[in-house]
């Protein structure tokens, strides 16, 4: 995988933050880690990130405050969001509001593989594309 590929895990619930971080450790990945809002905002601002792992809620805010710090970013990463409520509902407005994906909780690692995987081949794509385009 790409040494450039940089992930943000923005998880207030340890357990599913500890999944995720264990996943994309077993793959080369080093995650950012964040457990509210405010981190997460602050390693947006910090660093460019290719990937976001977000919960659905925080105890200050929940992931549309993450899905729009992450559009005011010049990356625009594409944002996961996990949600232990098992809610068609929030699952459809989530992607409607411009979420790349949506997972139930727990977090299963070969979801987390496959999205990382196919994320990390969709900004190698759109890197190329802004190469020849220069």
């Amino acid at each position: 995988m790409n040494g450039e590929f940089k992930v943000l895990v923005a998880a207030s619930d340890v357990e599913n933050r500890h999944a995720l971080t264990q996943v994309l450790s077993r793959m080369g990945l080093k995650p950012a880690i964040s457990s509210s809002v405010r981190e997460a905002k602050a390693v947006l601002c910090a660093r460019p990130v290719s990937l976001v792992f977000c919960e659905e809620k925080f105890v200050d805010g929940d992931y549309l405050d993450v899905l729009r710090a992450v559009k005011r970013t010049e990356e625009k990463a594409p944002v996961v969001v996990s949600s232990q409520s098992h809610d068609w509902y929030e699952y459809l407005e989530a992607l409607r509001l411009g979420a790349f994906e949506f997972i139930d909780g727990p977090v299963r690692a070969v979801d987390v593989e496959l999205i990382v995987r196919y994320a990390a081949r969709l900004a190698d794509a759109n890197e190329r594309r802004s190469l020849r385009g220069a």
